[in-house]
């Protein structure tokens, strides 16, 4: 099992010198910048993923949707495009108060205001910018966020290997000689604390291999 980065991300930079997400991630606390950016990086890495961190949207076509759940039941959404290559990050919507019913006509239209700027003549007469994972290491956060989005992406791919073996959790517990409860933490993609001898022992497990390089 090897993670390259397989859709790079990029920044969407506006004729103007405008760059919507980078701006708009910058007027975010730490920890919402981190959050998101885990997300991004994940995608960057696991590409193509689905739901419930990515999905194309509806009516929309080649537009998709990276979905990142904050503290507080917020939701932040960042609307990006493939092209030459690259994941080019557009546009966000930020839904600050998912149980104001009274505000959701409102954020509606605040969401298809910010998805029609998608298709607007700047748009096209814009490029793709800066690289995501400049901008995390300009934020000092390059490492930590790699290395979350790595560990997220491997256990796609074990959980994704299973499946296609059709390899239980009793099995594969057997297989690894630990616990179901062990198992479940190593498939957890949020558990950062495994370490990289079990994560070789997984692979082992299901016909594949951990392969870890530096660049």
């Amino acid at each position: 099992m090897r993670i390259p980065k397989r859709l790079p991300a990029r920044f969407f930079e506006a004729e103007t010198g405008n760059v919507p997400v980078r701006d708009w991630l910058l007027s975010l606390t730490p920890e919402d910048r981190k959050a998101i950016g885990d997300d991004i990086r994940t995608a960057e890495f696991g590409w193509p993923v689905g739901m419930p961190l990515c999905r194309s949207l509806k009516g929309r076509k080649g537009l998709w949707e990276i979905r990142t759940n904050l503290n507080g039941g917020r939701i932040a959404r960042i609307f990006f495009c493939a092209h030459d290559s690259n994941m080019v990050l557009l546009s966000w919507f930020y839904q600050k108060d998912p149980e104001d019913a009274g505000s959701r006509t409102g954020r509606r239209g605040e969401e298809n205001e910010r998805l029609a700027m998608t298709k607007s003549a700047d748009i096209e007469k814009g490029k793709a910018g800066q690289l995501f994972e400049d901008f995390l290491k300009d934020q000092g956060t390059y490492e930590e966020t790699t290395a979350v989005a790595i560990k997220r992406v491997l256990a796609f791919q074990l959980a994704a290997a299973m499946k296609e073996q059709d390899i239980s959790k009793v099995e594969m517990a057997r297989r690894l000689q630990t616990s179901r409860s062990q198992l479940d933490r190593l498939l957890d993609p949020e558990n950062d604390t495994v370490t990289l001898s079990a994560l070789a022992r997984a692979a082992k497990a299901v016909g594949r291999s951990l392969s870890v390089e530096l660049v």
